[in-house]
């Protein structure tokens, strides 16, 4: 973690090349091994087996607490029925704390099974039904503390019929898939049970698309339309395709619920069907998102979250760089790839910053601050305006800022995608971790003086100081207008939680909906009939003093809460071109929005 590594840069070998050292040493050791049967998919129970070769005494087996998201989640709660065996005989395991326990003497092999209950829907845990698996492996093994880095190999037993897609390559012939260590494992999540299956090719790369939906719901042909134009305008952005095969697992299912995780060679996205008409720009944006955190995170990896910590979990205030401005790539990715026209990429960008201005939270919670406080995400009423602001959100708008001002002080010779390619040559490549005085370095490297990029992290990195949009936006020749209008008062704070569900945060005592009986927890299903996906705040077509129905899931219940909606004034916003730009606002403005700059252009894509 930063607090106690510091911010400095740390060079690492890959755990691939640590394995590769020790094999030329001597002979390679037997690897750590899983059985993984879901045979039984009906009783929600996971059986594993877990083979440890040549155990000393004292071995440590370990279950992780943080995993897929930035929260402490206690993944041990789902297991049950533990038991060991040493060198074929039953053995004890001493529990050494809620994640731990250890084996008393040495053992050739120790022997570990257990059961795990999957029954949590969603790409970010693990769910075993009659029909379908889906695991976060992290959900579901342990591991060997201090031999997180030796290779493992897992078998997978499954019910007559089904198939199975995971990231890990197969050993072809054994039937087991094989992982360099025990990172690698768990960041490859398995689908499994019945599902579609489409394929591409796109330069060397290969492309593998599962989908678990009806057929019915969506067009395969435009699914992978839009997935090949993002990977191709992300991988010719990077100048980089770090990857022989890339896998892409969606979910469309029919309840409500949605959300993405990246991995390193692919990602889990799960999108509601019902979405896939009238909402496909918003699944477009997933994939883009999903898709460039293949080098921003995964590759291009903040210090804080080195060595990955599963217990304790890890320090997370970069995460409006990484999470946020792998936002700015998702709608400048669609922008030049032709999947979203200019004026609505305006209108998005105002979007984001009447999200931001409506929060006062921003004087206080700076956008690091915010990114420290993600473990805080799964408590609903951390959503309020007056208690948070988003990392996604502010750190989208500092991503476009940073590019703006970037191609400003260069004179649009360089931009935000010549410091992602740094990054990843520089960082990603050579196995590094950067700090933010690394991001500082590059940026300053590319756009002196080194002044304004001290600034802009010192105020609105690590500060709480108001954007200054007119300055930067008028570097392209764009402004930033404002109007107030009256907008409909719900009376209450809602937030998406980290299953895609929209939750009440807050209820104002003295609204018509608190009279109603809505109540902090409960969850938004329907308004007026029909279900809702975007947060009350961004439903157009309701006016103050409207009488609305709204159905709540609150327990196992559904309520159904009728009140008339109230009154306030809000900032709108609105985002337009100056009449006559000058040369210098045009060539920028131009720039940032097709991906140029007037410098040479960079390397040619390996």
């Amino acid at each position: 973690m930063k607090n106690a590594l510091g911010r400095r840069s740390v060079r690492l070998f890959s755990a691939v090349a640590c394995i590769f050292l020790a094999a030329t040493a001597g002979p390679a050791a037997p690897s750590i091994t899983y059985v993984v049967d879901l045979s039984p998919p009906d009783s929600h129970l996971v059986g594993v087996t877990l083979t440890v070769p040549e155990a000393h005494p004292h071995t440590e087996i370990q279950f992780p607490a943080w995993n897929a998201l930035y929260q402490i989640r206690d993944f041990v709660r789902h297991v049950q029925n533990l038991q060991a065996q040493c060198g074929g005989q039953p053995a004890a395991l001493i529990p050494e704390d809620r994640n731990t326990w250890s084996s008393e003497r040495a053992c050739s092999p120790l022997v570990v099974r257990y059961q795990v209950y999957a029954d949590e829907p969603g790409v970010f845990s693990s769910e075993l039904i009659p029909d379908h698996a889906f695991l976060n492996l992290a959900e579901v093994l342990f591991y060997i503390p201090d031999r997180r880095n030796e290779p493992a190999r897992v078998r997978f037993i499954l019910p007559p019929s089904w198939k199975l897609v995971t990231l890990m390559p197969e050993d072809s012939g054994s039937g087991e898939y094989v992982a360099p260590g025990y990172d690698a494992l768990v960041d490859s999540p398995v689908e499994a049970g019945e599902f579609q299956s489409y394929s591409f090719s796109q330069g060397k790369a290969a492309y593998r698309v599962v989908v678990r939906g009806n057929p019915a719901d969506y067009s395969s042909a435009r699914l992978l339309n839009s997935i090949a134009k993002i990977t191709a305008a992300e991988t010719a952005l990077m100048h980089d395709v770090p990857f022989s095969r890339y896998t892409f697992i969606f979910h469309f299912p029919e309840t409500d619920g949605g959300g993405g995780m990246e991995h390193r060679n692919g990602t889990a996205i799960s999108f509601p069907a019902a979405q896939l008409q009238d909402n496909w720009d918003g699944l477009e944006s997933t994939i883009a998102h999903e898709f460039f955190h293949l080098w921003n995170v995964k590759r291009i990896r903040p210090q804080g979250l080195e060595p990955i910590d599963y217990i304790h979990g890890n320090d997370t205030r970069d995460l409006w760089f990484s999470e946020g401005v792998t936002s700015t790539y998702a709608r400048l990715t669609l922008l030049r790839a032709g999947l979203m026209d200019r004026q609505e990429f305006y209108e998005r960008l105002a979007q984001e910053i009447h999200e931001l201005q409506r929060r006062p939270a921003r004087h206080f919670q700076s956008v690091e601050s915010a990114g420290m406080d993600a473990w805080l995400e799964k408590y609903p009423d951390y959503g309020r305006p007056e208690r948070s602001i988003s990392y996604y959100n502010k750190g989208e708008l500092l991503g476009y800022l940073l590019d703006l001002g970037i191609r400003h002080f260069s004179e649009n010779r360089h931009s935000l995608d010549d410091l992602m390619r740094l990054l990843n040559q520089h960082f990603a490549r050579q196995h590094h971790y950067f700090t933010d005085k690394d991001l500082e370095r590059l940026i300053a490297s590319l756009a002196p003086p080194a002044s304004w990029v001290h600034n802009f992290f010192k105020q609105d990195v690590t500060g709480t100081a108001e954007l200054d949009y007119d300055k930067y936006l008028t570097y392209a020749g764009l402004r930033l207008v404002t109007e107030a209008s009256p907008e409909p008062d719900w009376g209450f704070q809602a937030a998406r939680n980290f299953e895609g569900l929209i939750q009440v945060a807050a209820v104002d005592p003295k609204s018509n909906a608190a009279h109603a009986g809505l109540e902090n927890g409960d969850v938004l299903m329907k308004i007026n009939g029909q279900v809702i996906y975007a947060l009350p705040q961004d439903i157009l077509g309701v006016k103050p003093g409207e009488k609305v129905s709204v159905q709540v899931r609150r327990g196992p219940r559904l309520v159904t809460i009728r009140f008339n909606l109230g009154k306030r004034q809000e900032t709108q916003y609105r985002v337009e071109e100056v009449s006559s730009p000058s040369p210098q606002q045009l060539a920028i403005r131009t720039g940032w929005l097709e991906g140029k700059t007037s410098g040479l252009s960079g390397p040619e894509i390996q």
